[in-house]
């Protein structure tokens, strides 16, 4: 079968891999499309995967079910989590499923990019979720990214009464502006150095936008918002962005940054404004949950947000795509059925 891997310098071929085999509670999932996540576009990140398979904003139709899984048959349409915590442990027990040590250790078999994936019995049971017949394989692809962004706004602890701004108006970035909205935030910003971007930023609900494509934003967004969605992992946006927090408010680091950044601030400022630094990383069962809600409901409309489509044969045009800005929001990798 045809499964897209990544190489250690951040380019993508599409191979031919083994179908994984199923065991007794695992499921075996034809996949309908696949997300390129910003993560997947990361060098320094992707260059860890190097020689695995990438993928895991996925939606699909179960074609085979171990002897022993309940609740699941083939021709079930579903979105599965690429992680499964345990569900058992004190950091489930507390909320914290991204530090089970389970959760960290699963993952889909090879890999969401590929035309059939094993979904393996701990996601299954715990993080696999069945599509409504309302909500198209496209708009499930979304339940994964949408889910990072709503566990979010409940770390940051986003309350609508509050300003939000969203630094990036990639993918996230225009999804945490529509959250927002649906939330009933009284004034939505969005940053961004690419116009198309902050064209889209102005349909999904901002009414402010800035182009730092010349000025830095601490420049440009004068007056501060109470809570600032971070989605770029650098220190200097990181920086920039921490000026236009308002005081009490919370900056929210939505993406992980290299190893080697680093960032200096002054703790006597952050004590002083009672400015929080919240990171938020991935997403939890109850996560996803909420995010399938959302989507199905039309309380946050998702399609839109696609502008380009690839069959997986053309997985490294598709990469290419992803990777200008300029035009594109959300690219997607097709599966024939």
């Amino acid at each position: 079968m045809k499964a897209v891997r990544v190489a250690d310098d951040g380019s993508v071929s599409v191979v031919d891999v083994e179908v994984p085999k199923v065991g007794p509670g695992d499921a075996l999932m034809r996949t309908a499309a696949a997300g390129i996540c910003g993560s997947d576009l990361l060098d320094w990140y992707v260059r860890r995967k190097a020689g695995s398979i990438l993928g895991h904003e996925v939606a699909g139709e179960i074609v085979e079910v171990g002897a022993e899984v309940g609740g699941f048959a083939p021709g079930d349409r579903v979105v599965p989590h690429h992680h499964a915590a345990c569900g058992e442990c004190a950091d489930c027990h507390n909320g914290r499923h991204v530090q089970c040590r389970q959760w960290r250790s699963s993952s889909l078999d090879p890999g969401g990019m590929a035309e059939l994936v094993r979904v393996p019995a701990e996601n299954l049971a715990r993080d696999t979720w069945k599509i409504p017949a309302s909500v198209s394989d496209e708009e499930a692809t979304f339940v994964e990214p949408l889910a990072t962004v709503v566990k979010a706004f409940r770390r940051g602890g986003f309350e609508p009464s509050q300003s939000l701004l969203a630094v990036g108006a990639g993918t996230t970035g225009q999804l945490a502006i529509r959250l927002a909205r649906s939330a009933g935030a009284w004034r939505i910003g969005a940053a961004d150095r690419v116009a198309s971007r902050l064209s889209v930023a102005q349909r999904s609900g901002a009414s402010e936008v800035f182009d730092v494509s010349e000025e830095p934003l601490g420049k440009r967004a004068r007056d501060p918002f109470d809570f600032v969605f971070v989605g770029p992992g650098k220190a200097e946006v990181l920086e920039s962005a921490l000026a236009t927090v308002a005081p009490g408010g919370t900056l929210l680091a939505f993406t992980m940054a290299a190893p080697e950044e680093r960032w200096t601030v002054s703790p006597n400022e952050l004590y002083f404004r009672e400015v929080e630094i919240v990171p938020s990383y991935s997403a939890g069962p109850g996560d996803m949950r909420e995010a399938l809600s959302l989507i199905a409901a039309r309380t946050l409309v998702v399609a839109d947000l696609v502008t380009h489509r690839f069959p997986v044969a053309r997985a490294g045009e598709a990469f290419e795509r992803a990777r200008e800005p300029d035009g594109s929001m959300k690219v997607l990798l097709t599966f024939g059925r």
